[in-house]
């Protein structure tokens, strides 16, 4: 890459285009990269939507066709932020072409497609991410610190939550989001982020039992003529899951919860410790100590991570000037564009493709269990080197 800018494209300009454009813009004022960002060319389904968003984003073009962005000579980066049918061909594409790839999460609609991506980015010499932003949440990044020191003891219990009611409505009508042939899934992938922290805090989950639940059962067909379109996907779903080691985590999700607009909550209870932390409030971490009860000051200590010291501090503002959800996208994207312009992988703390695809593997336990009535073992074979038998799951091959 030796031009003074790198090319950056996008596929989709939805809510999350918006997200990642921000980011950019805001990345190149406060914590630079080594060269300039240049906003490139962005892709949609609409010319009008897609001419809005560019004008609106700051790309100097824009273009209905995806494989435009695949042989343009000055994108040097995509960005998969289309809907899950969209995923799989284009990142593929791309890294194939040599362009390196930050995908949404999820990965692909379903573990094979995962699997697929995952290949392309093992056969590429360019640098692939997948979308799980909150890795990149200061309170976030300060308990994985927490539990690689040591300092918690080995974790026993991991709790997840992410509840919404953007869909608790039967008035709302069908959207991809609704389809699964489009979106591979419904509450399972739309909130596979407590799936990725269950990861990257926990450890691999070994075996999961998980019912789903479907609210409504039909919605209101696009056009507004008053058909009616099937859903076939899940509103919301419970798991528990063995954890390696011993060990015991529970998810839980659901879009049709009613009055939570963004309730992502998680705690983890060691040997030694415990931690929890609420995104509606994104920068406070709660830690215990069992030490401190020993020492007559127990409880939970209430940590506001503000401080220079505190993960990812250094790029922002004085101590105790807190940061936002935009934020963890900045540090996303910095992470990822320093790993591209040095012509790396991406660092252990960003979700590579391989955390994308033992992600989905995951969601398609939760899946199985759920669609079967059973306890179904997890166990992901070793990612293979390019080139040799695919390393699928046995939940890809079907056993139990």
């Amino acid at each position: 890459m030796t031009r003074e800018a790198i090319g950056i494209a996008f596929i989709g300009h939805g809510w999350m285009g918006r997200a990642h454009a921000h980011a950019l813009h805001t990345l190149e004022r406060m914590a630079p990269v080594a060269k300039r960002i240049r906003l490139v060319s962005v892709a949609g389904r609409s010319p009008e939507r897609a001419e809005q968003a560019a004008r609106r984003f700051g790309f100097e073009r824009w273009t209905i066709d995806w494989t435009e962005l695949i042989d343009d000579p000055e994108i040097d980066v995509v960005a998969n932020l289309a809907s899950n049918d969209q995923h799989v061909a284009p990142s593929i594409e791309a890294l194939r072409s040599g362009r390196h790839v930050l995908c949404e999460k999820p990965l692909g609609r379903d573990l094979q497609e995962a699997r697929a991506m995952l290949d392309a980015a093992d056969s590429s010499p360019a640098t692939a991410a997948c979308g799980f932003n909150y890795r990149f949440v200061p309170a976030i990044r300060l308990a994985r610190e927490l539990v690689s020191s040591g300092r918690l003891g080995a974790v026993r219990q991991f709790r997840a939550a992410y509840l919404q009611d953007w869909a608790a409505s039967p008035e709302l009508g069908a959207s991809w989001r609704f389809d699964k042939a489009e979106s591979g899934s419904g509450a399972v992938g739309d909130y596979s982020h407590i799936v990725d922290l269950l990861r990257y805090l926990a450890g691999e989950p070994r075996s999961v039992t998980a019912v789903l639940s479907r609210f409504v059962g039909e919605r209101s067909a696009e056009g507004g003529n008053g058909d009616r379109r099937a859903v076939d996907v899940e509103d919301a779903y419970a798991a528990i899951l063995e954890l390696d080691g011993p060990g015991l985590a529970t998810l839980e999700a659901s879009r049709c919860a009613t009055g939570r607009k963004g309730h992502q909550a998680l705690e983890l209870y060691g040997e030694r410790g415990a931690l929890w932390w609420n995104m509606e409030d994104l920068n406070r971490l709660h830690v215990f100590f069992s030490e401190d009860e020993r020492d007559g000051v127990g409880g939970f200590r209430d940590v506001l991570v503000t401080e220079p010291e505190h993960p990812f501090l250094q790029h922002w503002w004085a101590p105790g000037h807190i940061l936002g959800w935009e934020h963890t996208f900045v540090h996303q994207w910095r992470d990822f564009l320093e790993a591209a312009l040095d012509g790396r992988p991406v660092s252990p703390d960003q979700a590579s493709f391989e955390d994308g695809y033992r992600a989905a593997a995951v969601c398609a336990g939760i899946l199985a269990a759920g669609e079967q009535g059973r306890r179904v073992e997890l166990r992901p074979e070793p990612v293979e080197e390019p080139g040799s038998p695919s390393g699928a799951s046995r939940i890809e091959r079907g056993e139990p």
